[in-house]
């Protein structure tokens, strides 16, 4: 990764974080929409807060991957098609004579087919090659030979006669992948948050909201193809594949993590944090992934957003994520998790998205059960998460919560990423669950205390 291109694309969005936030706050205390008032049930904030810190993440995050698309060089692709067009050339250097090509894709009309035209150095004429069903392209060099090349990730591969990929060029970590299911989630998501609005402006029946959350996944599944097949692990002779039902489970677990963030969303910065926290483990293990650009530009809008949520720039400028912020970080913190366990990137193994937001899933699936043993409402507020329990059980005021919680999240994501090189996906979901039970008995002698 170019850290020049990194650093800038991180203080860009960082700073557009803070101009947008407040910008939609100056709106919302201007026009009175979208602001939380204070009444016996909240007991964190004095003063009404604007909802619109979600839009500032949101509007900061479509800036910066704007530029990225205007500026860095790109690979673009349709919906629902492995292949368009590449908005610049890509370099392919052959191993058997290092002659370098040039390549450039361009849509047939008609057929599954890409031409493209491939450059030879020494060579004064391009050579025009093609796209097969299977999504190889064939390429005729100037002396009759063929070779076939695959460009995946960012990076240029060769088939050998074994038909086994060999990468024989480098890696195009400046190139940013805009595939279907980038482009799927950036439409879904500001569908999603749109809608979710109405949620803080009015309030929608918990049916409905689940309706609209599920809705937004199978919006990018129709869209992108994309989902959840297989879980990574064996179990009783079970090899983890969903087959069809990847796209029941995908639905099913991107709206529990959009729940879970909305209901960890109780304090000042933990919501935000905790998907801060997910993201920068990620960027850890993926840093020569092209996906990376994209982590840079969310972790700078997160920042920027909360100088605002702490109260930095002055407690009568805070704002809060609101539920639209709060169920947009989780939808996109969800597809970002499925993204790099996908077979595609197999950056991270399924199982370890779990420990990089192992707190607010442990915390949620806690509080349902209880909810519903002692016949309250699974979805209804109240003051027994994980955060209420700290300040209302332990000598920790202020920000002290919040730094615990935080440091919890990061360290049990850092363990998931070190099992990674250490276990087997099936022990370290044996691991993960065995860490949940101890989470429970821990809240329940906090609780009681």
């Amino acid at each position: 990764m170019d850290l020049s291109i990194a650093a800038n694309l991180f203080s860009i969005s960082f700073f557009a974080a803070v101009v947008f936030t407040g910008f939609f706050r100056t709106l919302a205390k201007r026009y009175k929409i979208l602001i939380d008032l204070p009444d016996k049930n909240r007991k964190f904030h004095k003063r009404p807060t604007p909802l619109v810190g979600g839009l500032g993440i949101h509007a900061a995050m479509l800036f910066g991957l704007s530029l990225l698309f205007l500026t860095i060089d790109s690979k673009v692709f349709d919906l629902k098609d492995n292949v368009a067009s590449l908005k610049t050339n890509v370099e392919v250097v052959s191993n058997e004579d290092s002659q370098s090509y040039k390549v450039t894709a361009n849509k047939s009309d008609s057929t599954n087919e890409r031409a493209i035209e491939v450059m030879v150095d020494g060579y004064d004429s391009p050579i025009s090659v093609r796209q097969n069903s299977e999504g190889v392209f064939e390429v005729l060099d100037p002396d009759g030979n063929i070779k076939l090349f695959s460009y995946t990730d960012g990076a240029v591969q060769e088939l050998n006669s074994a038909e086994q990929f060999i990468v024989v060029g480098p890696a195009s970590n400046q190139y940013f992948n805009f595939t279907s299911l980038v482009l799927a989630v950036v439409f879904a998501s500001i569908l999603l948050q749109l809608i979710i609005i109405i949620d803080d402006l009015r309030g929608l029946h918990s049916l409905v909201r689940l309706m609209v959350q599920a809705g937004a996944s199978v919006l990018v599944i129709a869209l992108s193809g994309d989902y959840l097949t297989n879980l990574g692990f064996e179990i009783l002779g079970w090899n983890g594949e969903l087959g069809w039902f990847g796209m029941l489970f995908t639905v099913f677990a991107v709206t529990g993590m959009m729940n879970a963030f909305n209901m960890i969303d109780g304090i000042n910065g933990l919501c935000s944090g905790m998907v801060l926290s997910a993201l920068c483990c990620l960027l850890l293990v993926g840093v020569n992934s092209s996906s990376s650009l994209g982590l840079l530009i969310t972790i700078g809008s997160l920042l920027g957003f909360i100088l605002y949520n702490l109260g930095l720039f002055g407690k009568k400028r805070a704002v809060f994520l609101g539920d639209n912020g709060s169920n947009f970080l989780g939808f996109f913190l969800a597809w970002t998790l499925i993204h790099y366990s996908s077979a595609d990137l197999q950056i991270i193994r399924p199982v370890t998205a779990l420990w990089l937001v192992a707190i607010p899933l442990w915390d949620t699936i806690i509080l349902i059960v209880n909810r519903l043993r002692s016949g309250k409402g699974a979805f209804k507020a109240g003051r027994d998460h994980i955060h209420h329990i700290l300040f209302d059980s332990t000598s920790l005021s202020g920000y002290g919560p919040l730094v615990v919680l935080l440091s919890a999240s990061l360290a049990i994501g850092l363990t998931g990423i070190i099992l990674e090189d250490f276990v087997s996906a099936g022990v370290s979901l044996m691991l993960f669950v065995a860490s949940g039970f101890g989470f429970a008995i821990l809240r329940v002698k906090l609780a009681t205390s």
